[in-house]
């Protein structure tokens, strides 16, 4: 979906709807938007955010990771703000939408007071490696991944989570010194259901977050 971080979901942009609920969550010293983009550096701004820079274009296409952008807007705010660093840093994606101020105070608590490196939001999946089979496209041959797993009922099967996309911290001195958004030897999760975790990537994502928002409106 082209420039739908500036389209209106319920009224509100995503990138609107990102800054107010950061700014609402109470967490922040500071919230600051990363973008090439000057529509959306002035939709962050009317939202009650910084925009300090604009992202380069090294940094701006698809190759591009995340915590490239992060490393970069983190640099550059260390330099202006030499004299006031944080703890910790905190990514939030536009494309979140079902993501609110709530869910961001439980994930600042449960990284501070888990005394964790890094933390992620994440949802449970439903979908487990023990039932899922291999295809031969030419043969159409399926052959299960567990022959042990494919028969287990899912009450036996070990639960996993997934990344949802909404929300990341890390420790500034981790990020700062090993380049990494993760600590893999001390992570934690912030669990989140599975329509809040709904990261819009498509008109269908799109169409259903906007299903459920409306509904939660009507019923509150």
């Amino acid at each position: 979906m082209p420039r739908k971080n500036l389209m209106p979901f319920v009224g509100v942009s995503l990138t609107g709807r990102a800054v107010t609920a950061a700014l609402a969550s109470g967490c922040f010293a500071r919230v600051v938007v990363s973008t090439d983009d000057p529509e959306i550096a002035e939709e962050a701004r009317q939202a009650g955010a910084l925009v300090p820079f604009m992202r380069p274009a090294s940094l701006a296409d698809d190759s591009a990771s995340s915590v490239d952008v992060l490393l970069h807007a983190t640099k550059y705010l260390l330099n202006e703000f030499a004299a006031d660093q944080p703890c910790a840093i905190c990514l939030i994606q536009a494309t979140s939408p079902m993501l609110t101020p709530q869910h961001i105070s439980e994930a600042v608590s449960i990284f501070a007071e888990g005394g964790f490196n890094s933390l992620s939001s994440m949802v449970a999946v439903k979908q487990f490696p023990e039932w899922m089979f291999s295809v031969n496209p030419e043969t159409m041959l399926a052959t299960p991944e567990s022959r042990a797993g494919i028969i287990s009922p899912g009450s036996a099967i070990k639960k996993r989570h997934i990344e949802n996309g909404a929300i990341y911290l890390v420790n500034l001195r981790w990020l700062m010194e090993t380049g990494a958004l993760y600590d893999f030897a001390d992570h934690g999760c912030f669990m989140m259901s599975s329509e809040d975790s709904v990261d819009i990537d498509t008109r269908s994502d799109w169409d259903y977050a906007e299903f459920i928002f409306r509904r939660r409106q009507s019923s509150s």
